[in-house]
């Protein structure tokens, strides 16, 4: 169910909302018919959350284009014009550079670069900003962007929403493998989003339906495995109000984090 500006908003209101990029009308459709609630202020708001899960779709389409390779963190590469490399396989922004033109250059020169699936999620969650938001925005708030798993995102705030069914193109789920090989860790799940029709890509693994993403990992069961790979019922999603309210120019003030090997406070 959709509302926004007090007033619930049908399936067949679609067509408002197409010019927010391919995926829309599909997107908004689960939406509506959705069990869950998606509530907003104005329209505004939920042009944005339409929008930024379109480009959620586009980039991770983009990011299989782009040859960028699978690793575990311990093998990590990049492309150290733009980052610098740390020792727990992350991407520290260097000073200086435009976060747009680093995350950028992972879709261009993806060959460059080695990363773990949880990494992938948040450079697609990113692209998708840069895809939503002016560039200038975008660089102004994360002039030190930090790439390693969904730690140290102080200004890209996610949520885990528990129950969400079939859930939402966009979102990002998780496929649990939890009788994986311990000589095959890497495995243990997969992070993938959710493309709509029943297709989900996952870093490393490509665009499969849910079936194939299980047997898949099921591959790398540990012998006399009898449990096997499933999709989990909760969705990691952006906090796409407080995005919004980000693209718009809100200042978040006071806040301390750590991005790699510094620290920072705002």
């Amino acid at each position: 169910m959709i509302i926004a500006a007090n007033q619930q908003l049908s399936a067949d209101d679609y067509g408002s909302f197409a010019a927010n990029g391919r995926f829309a009308p599909v997107i908004f459709r689960a939406m509506a018919e959705s069990h869950e609630w998606f509530a907003y202020p104005s329209r505004h708001e939920l042009n944005f959350e339409i929008k930024l899960r379109n480009e959620t779709i586009e980039a991770a389409h983009a990011l299989l284009a782009s040859r960028a390779s699978f690793a575990t963190f311990y093998y990590s590469e990049c492309n150290d014009y733009y980052w610098t490399l740390t020792g727990d396989g992350g991407f520290e922004l260097k000073p200086g550079v435009p976060a747009s033109q680093a995350v950028n250059d992972i879709f261009v020169n993806g060959e460059a670069y080695a990363f773990e699936c949880a990494t992938a999620m948040m450079i697609i969650f990113y692209k998708a900003l840069i895809d939503t938001i002016p560039a200038e925005r975008f660089n102004e708030v994360f002039q030190h962007l930090y790439l390693w798993d969904w730690q140290n995102h102080p200004f890209f705030p996610l949520r885990n929403t528990p129950r969400v069914g079939e859930g939402i193109p966009g979102d990002v789920r998780y496929f649990k493998n939890p009788d994986v090989s311990p000589q095959t860790p890497q495995w243990q799940g997969e992070n993938v989003v959710d493309l709509s029709d029943g297709m989900y890509f996952g870093h490393g693994v490509g665009i499969l339906p849910a079936n194939q993403m299980i047997a898949e990992l099921n591959q790398y069961r540990r012998p006399g495995a009898t449990i096997s790979a499933f999709l989990m019922s909760n969705a990691t999603r952006p906090n796409y109000l407080a995005l919004s309210a980000l693209a718009d120019g809100t200042q978040m003030d006071g806040i301390r984090i750590a991005a790699g090997t510094s620290f920072y406070t705002f």
